[in-house]
């Protein structure tokens, strides 16, 4: 099958973890990726260590294959041509610099637009680019502060705590991938030059759209819940023999389902847990009831017993136990990856699949650099120009960015 961006070149200047992302995706979907990185240290992920596979930071493995690394100092004027020079010729520009730090390099939307007329612009920042918070730095955390995601997260009376997953990077990359594809449609529809911006706090606040209506609706603040659902009884998660199991029974037939798998068929005929609202105002005591039937047994016990009456349920599974387990092989979502550094290395495949295929590159993440000169060479640059692009400024410049 012919991948969806074949033909389509992505020059990235993004770093950390939101961007890269976003541009991975695009890189799987069979885009040609040119990673911008600053010599001698590259993406900020390279560095976050540890753990390390081989001698390479683990993160940036995981977000940066089907790339090529371009090492340029976009601080130097040689390096910043470069940029121009290659903006000119590809059809999107991915950028995670803070607000108005690229304009100052002769790298905004509005410089690129006047040497690319048709390029697809995407801008990725903290907060957004505009608005009093304009100039903040955004990071996962923050942003999970900032939007309520982390009001709602944990446990009942504890500390704040961060969803595990960087839910705001990463959906801010989907979100950042998402708009480009669009873009792309829309500028081969009309030739004229597209600007997409996202931001952390966006992808955030989008996160609790339906927090946000139960609040317009009747005035209610969310608070933490651990593994339970403020709407719905039963619907979370139950210490059993060994370990835990969450359970969803969430309307009426699945409640009177479970009890029947558990033993307890009185307590699905008790009028007092008729209804899901009933249910949610007696939770404690409902759990109470269950979850002494489900220490009885393990875990992997009672996913098979209450799988086979059709009860929405899981096993709470630890990282080891995902990566072998019987449905992610099924769906070969991890699979062996070529490195030449790594023996056996292998990766968290796209999530979708277009007609069975998911990644359509194979690309290991690029070391450093890798592909300068290549890329430069293919501009029509001689041994003098390539260079004057490869080296850095004299003086370090503080470094601007975000994510």
């Amino acid at each position: 099958m012919t991948s969806p961006l074949s033909g389509v070149t992505v020059l990235d200047l993004t770093r950390n973890l939101a961007g890269p992302y976003g541009t991975m995706v695009l890189g799987d979907l069979g885009a040609r990726i040119i990673k911008v990185e600053r010599p001698g240290f590259g993406d900020d992920t390279r560095q976050w260590t540890p753990p390390t596979w081989g001698e390479h930071s683990a993160l940036f493995l995981a977000l940066n294959r089907n790339k090529e690394s371009l090492a340029v100092d976009i601080n130097t004027e040689p390096g910043a041509q470069a940029i121009r020079d290659l903006a000119a010729e590809a059809d999107v520009f991915v950028e995670s610099n803070r607000t108005g730090s690229l304009a100052k390099r002769g790298l905004g939307f509005e410089d690129i637009k006047a040497i690319n007329p048709d390029i697809v612009y995407c801008s990725i920042s903290g907060f957004g680019s505009t608005g009093p918070d304009r100039d903040r730095p955004g990071y996962d955390t923050i942003v999970q502060a900032a939007s309520g995601v982390m009001s709602i997260n944990g446990e009942p009376g504890g500390l704040p705590s961060r969803v595990g997953p960087s839910i705001i990077d990463q959906g801010t990359g989907m979100w950042a991938a998402l708009g480009v594809l669009a873009a792309l449609r829309q500028r081969d529809a009309t030739g004229t030059a597209q600007l997409v911006e996202t931001s952390l706090m966006e992808t955030g606040v989008a996160w609790m759209g339906y927090f946000a209506s139960n609040y317009f609706a009747g005035g209610v603040i969310p608070s933490p819940q651990g593994s339970r659902h403020a709407q719905m009884a039963p619907y979370e998660g139950f210490p059993t023999k060994d370990g835990f199991i969450f359970i969803a029974a969430l309307n009426d037939s699945l409640f009177v389902r479970l009890c029947a798998a558990l033993g307890l068929p009185e307590t699905s005929a008790d009028p007092r847990y008729r209804t899901n609202a009933q249910r949610v105002a007696l939770r404690d005591e409902l759990s109470a009831t269950l979850g002494a039937v489900l220490r009885t047994r393990t875990a992997a016990e009672w996913e098979r017993m209450l799988t086979d009456t059709g009860l929405p349920c899981s096993g709470v599974r630890t990282i080891d136990q995902v990566v072998v387990d019987p449905q992610v092989e099924a769906l070969k979502m991890i699979r062996p990856w070529p490195h030449e550094d790594i023996p056996e290395f292998r990766l968290v495949d796209h999530p979708i699949s277009y007609n069975g295929t998911r990644s359509f590159r194979q690309a290991s993440p690029p070391a450093l650099g890798a592909d300068s000169k290549h890329i430069l060479e293919e501009l029509g640059y001689d041994e003098k120009q390539i260079e004057a692009v490869l080296q850095r400024a004299s003086e370090p410049v503080a470094r601007e960015g975000v994510r």
